[in-house]
């Protein structure tokens, strides 16, 4: 009887198999750390990229294809109308948040927060500010303490801006070293990556096409409408005689993602603080303009802007972006939606796949 021949347990393609995914791995790892000083600043150069890509077509376009130039002159509009403003934004917001959290304590102290919330429960006698519990709560002590920490906040913000000043330039230079070369390449990155997904070709078509389709709704109906309703909150305050209109201008921005509220949350204050100063025609022309010009446009804006491309239902949506604003800082706008967008997408592949009956 001749001995049984038998195959051996592991064979050459095995060993080399995980022998390449091994080195695959260690490679990706380090690439990792590699990237990482430098991930936020890669990530916003993502960002800026893929809002400001049609601008870039545009240009290759009139330069007749000289792709070089195209991105240079991308880069260097980013640099000049998007970037340079917004950290001068930044800083002149730091400065006015500061500011805000002295004049608050000097209002609090001289007693006019007291003659607010007086005003404000005679006004609305019979509601709920004058029931007793409310009406002996003490409203001084979470304000200053607020405003003291976020004011704190964003003066150590500002101060270790300042302080790493050569880390915030080599950032800002890898930030424009990278948008220029995504403006060039980045749609050849794009393709190379949809290539190496492990997905019939279907199927990476789809998965590309809801992370485009998500990242667009989000950006437009989001961060668009966010963007308008936080300059016209900070217009109004600045025409009507609100204080540090471009800090609440930010806070409006920021308020507009609460589903509930939103900037309502923001302008409201607004004018109370200025009935209470006894700006009244100046506090109800505010209202008016919060109601017309901040609110209401919310309401066609946003189905105009996101449309039907974004398949993701508005809970996920919302839970999506308030799970990754704690998971990832303000990137988890669009990490949150986007995340949830390829969970879903993969339970559809799951489905198709390996779940048929």
């Amino acid at each position: 009887m001749s001995p049984r021949s038998s195959k051996p347990f592991l064979s050459r393609t095995h060993i080399f198999a995980a022998a390449f995914f091994a080195v695959f791995l260690f490679l990706l790892y380090q690439a990792g750390r590699l990237i990482t000083p430098f991930f936020s600043a890669v990530i916003w150069a993502g960002i800026i990229v893929l809002v400001l890509y049609p601008l870039y077509t545009k240009i290759l376009a009139l330069l007749r294809g000289r792709r070089n130039l195209a991105a240079g002159i991308a880069t260097l509009f980013t640099l000049v109308l998007v970037i340079g403003p917004g950290v001068f934004l930044f800083a002149l917001m730091t400065a006015q948040v500061v500011d805000l959290y002295t004049a608050a304590v000097d209002f609090i102290q001289s007693g006019k927060l007291t003659d607010l919330w007086g005003r404000i429960q005679a006004w609305t006698q019979g509601f709920a500010l004058s029931h007793p519990l409310i009406a002996g709560l003490d409203i001084k002590t979470p304000v200053i303490n607020g405003l003291r920490e976020l004011s704190t906040g964003m003066a150590a913000q500002l101060g270790a801006l300042i302080k790493n000043m050569l880390l915030a330039v080599v950032n800002l230079f890898i930030m424009l070293f990278v948008i220029f070369f995504f403006f060039r390449d980045g749609k050849a990155y794009a393709d190379e990556l949809t290539d190496i997904l492990p997905f019939p070709k279907q199927q990476k078509k789809s998965i590309m096409e809801k992370l485009g389709n998500t990242f667009s709704a989000v950006l437009n109906g989001l961060f668009v409408i966010a963007f308008f309703q936080g300059f016209m909150t900070g217009l109004g305050f600045l025409i009507f005689g609100v204080p540090f209109w471009v800090f609440w201008g930010f806070l409006a921005a920021i308020a507009a993602l609460i589903p509930v509220g939103g900037t309502a949350l923001i302008w409201i204050p607004g004018a109370l603080y200025l009935y209470a100063t006894g700006a009244e025609l100046n506090a109800i022309l505010l209202a008016a303009w919060g109601v017309v010009f901040v609110s209401a446009p919310d309401n066609f804006l946003r189905p105009l802007l996101i449309g039907k491309k974004a398949k993701l239902p508005v809970f996920f949506l919302f839970l999506g972006i308030l799970g990754g604003v704690q998971a990832y800082g303000i990137l988890g706008v669009l990490f949150g939606p986007l995340v949830v967008t390829l969970l879903i997408a993969f339970l559809e592949i799951y489905r198709e796949e390996y779940a048929k009956s």
